[in-house]
């Protein structure tokens, strides 16, 4: 009987109307009243949970927003993302080495890169000479077999011109400036390059197709011009007068880049260095 009779009370609690009344608080006047159970308020309560869980849902599953959600990345996305970090890792060590380039180019201008000199005593020169001389001890003679190979080898590659030495590595330097050489190279005396002596505003040219990487002012040389060339070589214009292009130019050999001599000197200093060492240019260059 207790059990039906408490069943019954929460029957009725549920389906007992209450009045619900909003008024203002200022002058206490009624602005709206109702009935309403209270199997009616968690209803409605109910509907509003629904209604508010589905919109969230269905603003998360059927627009762009989903993919801000840890685990909702499209393939294509996830593909995208990493070759982006690939690129931009790839970029960053382009970069590094960029800047460690111009850094190699401003000591070059600055003359803080020289060429390492070694001076040997009469004892080490002597040993290095008798260790030219040398020759191994034959422990066995050759086969005739090796003897006739080795004759043959040499008879079918005495003409071959790839055997020979290419100084220039194939190409065809242009002279930079037309004038009288008044210093040679001469790196133990700090001398990286040659001394020429031109008329006033003569014009300097490139030495080979390439470009203008660097155009600067220094107190020892005045504007000096670098430009980059192929198989690593890389020539150097110092007390230029006039510069007739830009950096990040393209020329081609013989090409006006330049005019020679300043207000109080008509010499320029032309280097041409090879992978990162000063060398000679008229070993490479016909003046």
């Amino acid at each position: 009987m207790s059990n039906n009779k408490n069943t019954h009370n929460d029957d009725s609690r549920l389906t007992t109307l209450y009045r619900l009344i909003i008024k203002q608080i200022d002058n206490d006047k009624e602005v709206w009243s109702g009935n309403i159970t209270r199997l009616r308020a968690i209803l409605l309560v109910a509907l509003v949970v629904f209604i508010f869980g589905f919109g969230m849902f269905a603003l998360f599953a059927w627009t762009p927003l989903h993919y801000i959600l840890p685990g909702y990345l499209k393939h294509d996305t996830r593909a995208q993302i990493v070759d982006n970090a690939v690129r931009l890792d790839s970029l960053t060590r382009q970069m590094e080495l960029r800047e460690l380039y111009m850094e190699n180019i401003a000591r070059i201008l600055n003359d803080e890169i020289t060429i390492d000199s070694i001076t040997l005593d009469e004892a080490t020169a002597a040993n290095l000479d008798s260790a030219k001389k040398w020759t191994p001890d034959i422990l066995s003679k050759s086969s005739p077999e090796s003897e006739a190979f080795a004759q043959e080898y040499e008879k079918d590659e005495r003409f071959n011109l790839t055997m020979l030495p290419t100084p220039n590595e194939g190409l065809l330097f242009h002279i930079p400036l037309s004038g009288n050489i008044v210093k040679n190279f001469n790196p133990q005396e700090g001398v990286n390059g040659i001394e020429i002596q031109a008329a006033r505003n003569a014009a300097v040219s490139a030495v080979l197709d390439g470009s203008i990487v660097a155009i600067t002012h220094t107190i020892a040389h005045g504007y000096v011009m670098v430009l980059q060339h192929n198989n690593n070589f890389v020539s150097i214009y110092r007390n230029i007068g006039e510069s007739l292009r830009q950096i990040g130019d393209k020329v081609t050999a013989g090409e006006r880049i330049a005019l020679a001599g300043t207000s109080d000197n008509n010499t320029v200093l032309f280097e041409l260095w090879h992978t990162g060492i000063a060398v000679d240019p008229l070993t490479y260059i016909a003046f």
